[in-house]
This record gives C-alpha cells, sequence and structure tokens, in this order.
C-alpha cells in the first residue's frame, strides 16, 4: 500500500491557509518548515500522529510541485518522518535518499522535447497577454516548468482561460494555485512520477491526497482518492466542473482536513492489519 500525497494545503499549511473559525479553539500543532528563521507551515500534532503510525506500516510519498530546495526546507520529512522516495518538482524530479534519480529525470526531459511545444514558444504566447499589473517575472522551476507570482484581483480571466485552453492543445498545462500561475509540460506530472515509485516498491495499492488541479491526475487514477474541502480540486467540483470525479471530501477545510485525510488513509492500514 502507498499513499501519495500533496503537501502545500493538503497535510502542511500556512497560517494564512488555516482557515479556522473564528470560535474555534486552534489544535495543537507544530512547525514544520523554516524560511530566513521563520516557522512558515504548520501541521496539528494529531496529523503528525496519524502520518507517524501510517509511515511504520506502509509507504508513504510526498508529493509536491515545489522546487527540490523548496521540498527540502520542510524539516519533517528531514527529520521526523524520513521518505526514502519522494516526488517533487510536479513529477519531473524523483528524490531516492535525498538524492536526484537521474534516471528519470532524463526520461521526463525526452518526453517533454518530444510530446510537448517548445517552452520559448509557449512564454511567447502567454507573453501577449501577461502585464505588469497583475504578473510578476517568470521563474524556471529545476528545468522542469514555470510560475509566476499574480495579483488574482487583476488577472484578465477571460484571457488566462483562453490561453490556457491553447496551452492544453500544445500538451502545457496551467494552473492558478494562491497567488501563483504555473506553467507546466503535461509529461512533467505526479501521477506518472507516483507510478515509477510505486513499481520500485512493488506497492499494489495507491492512495493519493491533494487540493490542486495539478493533483487531479494523482485523484482521478488512484485506487482511492481524498482531497481537502477548499483548493481548485473543490472548487471546480462544486461548480460541476468535474462531474465524472470519484473522489471523498473532507468535512472540514483548512489544516483540520489533514486530520481527516490521514484519518481515511488510516482505515486502509487498520483494516489490512485485520485481514
Amino acid at each position: 500500500m502507498l499513499f501519495a500525497s500533496d503537501l502545500d494545503q493538503t497535510l502542511i499549511y500556512s497560517v494564512r491557509a488555516f482557515r479556522l473559525l473564528p470560535d474555534h479553539n486552534p489544535p495543537a500543532m507544530s512547525a514544520v518548515e523554516t524560511y530566513d528563521g521563520r516557522d512558515i507551515s504548520y501541521m496539528t500534532d494529531q496529523a503528525i500522529k496519524h502520518l507517524l503510525q501510517f509511515a511504520s506500516r506502509a509507504s508513504f510519498v510526498p508529493v509536491t510541485t515545489r522546487t527540490i530546495e523548496q521540498y527540502q526546507r520542510i524539516s519533517l520529512f528531514r527529520d521526523v518522518i524520513p521518505s526514502v522516495y519522494a516526488v517533487v518538482s510536479n513529477g519531473g524530479n524523483v528524490l531516492v535518499n535525498g538524492m536526484i534519480d537521474q534516471g528519470w529525470n532524463q526520461r521526463v526531459k525526452s518526453n517533454i522535447s518530444k510530446m510537448c511545444m517548445c517552452a520559448q514558444d509557449i512564454l511567447s504566447q502567454f507573453a501577449e497577454i501577461s502585464h505588469s499589473s497583475w504578473a510578476g517575472s517568470l521563474k524556471l522551476a529545476d528545468d522542469c516548468f514555470h510560475y509566476c507570482i499574480v495579483e488574482r484581483e487583476n488577472i484578465p480571466t477571460e484571457e488566462l482561460t483562453s490561453f490556457s485552453l491553447w496551452a492544453k492543445s500544445q500538451n502545457w498545462n496551467i494552473s492558478l494555485q494562491g497567488r501563483k500561475l504555473y506553467l507546466v509540460p503535461a509529461v512533467v506530472n505526479k501521477w506518472d512520477a507516483v507510478l515509477y515509485v510505486r513499481n520500485l516498491l512493488e506497492e499494489k495499492m495507491i492512495i493519493s491526497a491533494g487540493d490542486s488541479l495539478l493533483d487531479l491526475c494523482m485523484l482521478e487514477r488512484a485506487d482511492y482518492a481524498i482531497a481537502p474541502k477548499h483548493g481548485e480540486v473543490w472548487e471546480s467540483y462544486s461548480k460541476g466542473m468535474l462531474p465524472s470525479l470519484s473522489v471523498q471530501f473532507t468535512n472540514q477545510a483548512g489544516i483540520l482536513a489533514a486530520e481527516e485525510i490521514l484519518d481515511y488513509v488510516g482505515q486502509f492500514t487498520a483494516y489490512k492489519m485485520q485481514a
């Protein structure tokens, strides 16, 4: 059994993403990421406890759009729950004991050149709609995809939607997550990387969790899947845009959703131990 889970706003949360009700007593929580001397990401202590229990019984694989450097800032997966495998760069890289799996990385880059429009042409088309009033400068992440910081309230929605549809026809995915806009070759995806790790581990069942449209490939194809009641997936589903999606959603949004996600996953290990 393999649990492949997105991290930001699925298992770990910044203060702005807690989504705690005003009258809700804050749960006991611990910092799991520090940057420039500041604690910036958290999990509830209960969620950490549940994840520790699961990781001791089955395979847990962190899956993230974060770059390698950004992923390595998360102390939880370095000091508390070390994972042999991690999927980073949105699937463009697989880490094995913290080191890049060069074979997988080269396979991804080969597929990009064969199957996707070249990045220069995609970026040239994006430049026609982007403006400093809403889009910051594009950054290249681990030589796998591009992203920029945006001002959501200023985004020209119709133009971005039109660009996204065109990009999809060129085998690129456009995803807006919080204040970040991602431009990602379709072959750089989390599901293909998770399958690669599953085969290395010789696991059969995959349970996945995630909140963004970049997680959708995992949620749709895993044996079982769960998503928090917030984020792109929930918003799209609640608007009827994903009518065929068969995914369990949490009852709560925000940091408390992580506990529900891990409770859901824990049911499978409990059943396995009883069988």
